[in-house]
């Protein structure tokens, strides 16, 4: 003879035993997430329903919002509930039926941002035309740093390149961007780009953090979102200043065209000069009405010093306009010539190792056995712990 607790538990090893892991598919109803993190709900079709629960060390790993109608498939085991003898179903992993759990997730998140403002074009803050200082987040072992930096060379030097590293894909991807977002924004800069190259779905989904989103739009800041390929998506562009195709895309749209500007000074100088012959041509034109109508040896000679102040005011002006020409050509051979001396620099120094300990700058010296410090070059920086320590007598 069987107790309950003995038919029960019997009962609940067969259905184990019996089917092992099964995939279900049916509706959610009746969902309840306690605060405990589980989640309980009913499974169901047209013609039958089961009862499921959904661990918080399961539900904790889903990228998107499961609601009350939602369609899913179920992958989990049958098992049974010993103290009321019900049997039911335990989720290990659910996902959307019909619908990838990516796609699903984006979904959700775009539409929630968007009804909140996030995208309002209003909003949007202007890329300046001119930035004198440019940040970029990115990782910096990266070929998209590299392309951007290519651009600057080829396209415009006189603006600072500022480059704040983070990860660009992975689970802590999100936090490290944020946090580098938030240095560059505090840095005094023209204009922030948040770039990545290409890559598949998961690799990118780091840019759709909603964290990471709501970070972007509170910036003081203008941010230029420069992730993946054309093809590619993300939550940060939608909620960005501006959306670029691609990183290298990304610098061609905000620095101007060096040949360019040159041409528009050139256009300029012909404009003013232009200008100001038409005004003296008028005047002169108005002058010899004037004579003409008038005959006395007074009237000329006013007439005559009239003449001869123009051709001075004439002169003033185009020495004015050339010693303002020659200036700003001044101004950009001084700033080419300390762009070049930034390269030398860098290139001298691009050997030398920078030593942080706790944020701060220290000294070889002053580092004892076991101490852990930031080894910061040009390009990337490691963590390192001393071992052994060596005295010069």
């Amino acid at each position: 003879m069987l107790s309950v607790s003995e038919l029960n538990e019997q009962a609940k090893s067969l259905l184990e035993t019996t089917f092992s892991y099964v995939e279900v598919k049916g509706e959610i109803s009746r969902l309840t997430k306690h605060s405990s993190g589980h989640w309980y709900f009913t499974l169901k079709d047209e013609n039958a329903a089961v009862s499921a629960v959904m661990y918080r060390m399961n539900n904790a790993k889903l990228k998107f919002n499961v609601l009350d109608g939602m369609k899913v498939v179920i992958y989990g085991k049958v098992s049974l509930y010993t103290p009321n003898g019900s049997y039911q179903l335990i989720a290990a992993s659910l996902r959307p039926d019909g619908e990838g759990e990516l796609e699903l997730a984006f979904k959700q998140l775009k539409e929630r941002l968007e009804r909140e403002g996030l995208f309002e074009v209003g909003a949007k803050k202007t890329i300046p035309q001119l930035p004198k200082r440019i940040a970029l987040i990115t990782s910096v072992t990266s070929a998209a740093l590299q392309d951007m930096l290519k651009v600057v060379k080829t396209r415009w030097k006189l603006s600072k390149i500022f480059i704040f590293d983070a990860l660009t894909q992975g689970e802590n991807a999100p936090t490290s961007l944020i946090r580098a977002l938030k240095r560059a924004d505090e840095y005094g800069v023209d204009v922030i780009v948040l770039a990545r190259g290409g890559g598949s779905r998961e690799d990118l989904w780091c840019f759709n953090d909603e964290g990471l989103a709501r970070a972007v739009y509170a910036t003081k800041t203008p941010v230029v979102s420069a992730i993946g390929h054309e093809i590619d998506y993300v939550i940060s562009d939608f909620v960005a200043d501006r959306r670029a195709l691609t990183p290298s895309a990304a610098m061609l749209d905000i620095l101007p065209d060096e040949e360019m500007f040159f041409q528009y000074l050139d256009r300029l100088e012909d404009d003013i000069k232009g200008a100001v012959k038409l005004k003296i041509l008028h005047k002169k034109n108005q002058l010899e009405i004037l004579a003409s109508k008038f005959s006395t040896d007074a009237l000329k000679a006013r007439i005559k010093l009239k003449f001869s102040e123009i051709n001075n005011k004439q002169t003033a002006i185009k020495n004015l306009i050339s010693r303002k020409i020659l200036t700003l050509n001044s101004t950009l051979q001084s700033l080419q010539k300390a762009y070049e001396m930034r390269e030398i620099f860098f290139e001298n120094t691009k050997n030398l190792i920078e030593l942080r300990q706790n944020g701060k700058n220290v000294t070889l010296e002053a580092l004892n056995l076991g101490d852990e410090v930031e080894l910061i070059s040009q390009n990337t920086h490691k963590t390192a712990k001393i071992i052994q320590s060596k005295e010069r007598l």
